[in-house]
């Protein structure tokens, strides 16, 4: 028998903009593992504040990315023989294919309330919703048929579209950061995934993809854009400063991490917006 991977730490965080409830957030976080333990599956998305039930779809985005990964791993796909057609795909068939009836149930649950879609709503459903992505897959290798029981290093596989970012630290330094490499690679019109749109191949060829390997104490972010462009936009992160301190901040909880949002606000140096947070960190063996 081999020895189980070893263990990945997780940790969720949702900070809703100023003057905005936790249930109006319009950004959202979805992580599981593997039955087995081998893999990790993790996304965050952010939905665009003009589009109608941005945060509803971001919700449904995130937990269609985490199974189409999940159903991939199960199917042992390759995923860098089989690109990320294949991913869009079941994406879609999970999120886009079932928004009609979403919004059915939900135009159904606002006339039992007493106040159905308006007019000048209407557009805003036939439109659809729209929203960024980023979603990671961790997975451990294969047991070393000359021993078994020895550590199993780990590799990550991600997909983004838009201005959500992956970032991997090493000590708190930066190692890698998809897709966007800096501070100024954050614009105002991200691309975006449209609750309406079932174009798979353009999807596919919009987005992008990148894979990395782990080791122990390694840590994977994944952000939306303010907190995204927060970590890029400080020149510390590439000698561990910025890197440490949010891993700190992740350790002490979510009342810890939602108090240091605020202030950052307060002090201009992060925009006032929802900020979604996913950290995993590779534990050490012992």
């Amino acid at each position: 028998m081999g020895a189980h991977p070893t263990p990945i730490d997780s940790q969720c965080f949702l900070v809703p903009k100023a003057g905005s409830l936790r249930e109006e957030c319009e950004d959202a976080t979805h992580l599981t593992s593997s039955p087995d333990g081998h893999s990790v599956f993790a996304a965050v998305s952010d939905g665009a504040s003009e589009s109608l039930l941005s945060g509803a779809w971001a919700r449904k985005l995130v937990r269609g990315a985490v199974a189409s990964m999940a159903a991939a791993d199960d199917r042992r796909d390759d995923r860098e023989n089989s690109g990320a057609g294949s991913f869009v795909e079941d994406l879609l068939a999970r999120t886009v294919d079932q928004w009609d009836g979403y919004i059915a149930e939900y135009q159904a649950e606002r006339a039992a309330r007493g106040r159905p879609i308006t007019w000048y709503e209407q557009p805003g459903l036939d439109k659809g919703a729209f929203a960024t992505l980023v979603a990671v897959h961790l997975r451990a290798a294969a047991a070393a048929p000359e021993d078994p029981a020895a550590p199993r290093p780990w590799s990550w596989h991600a997909f983004a579209l838009g201005d959500s970012c992956l970032f991997h630290l090493r000590e708190g330094r930066l190692i890698a950061s998809f897709p966007i490499a800096d501070g100024e690679g954050f614009g105002i019109t991200p691309q975006l995934l449209g609750s309406r749109n079932r174009d798979a191949a353009l999807i596919t060829d919009r987005a992008s993809t990148a894979t990395g390997e782990l080791r122990a104490d390694d840590e994977l972010l994944l952000a939306t854009d303010a907190l995204a462009a927060w970590l890029l936009s400080h020149p510390e992160l590439a000698s561990g400063g910025t890197g440490k301190q949010l891993g700190k901040l992740a350790d002490l909880g979510e009342e810890t991490f939602t108090e240091w949002v605020l202030s950052e606000r307060d002090k201009s140096r992060m925009r006032n917006d929802d900020v979604a947070l996913i950290r995993m960190r590779v534990k050490t063996e012992g």
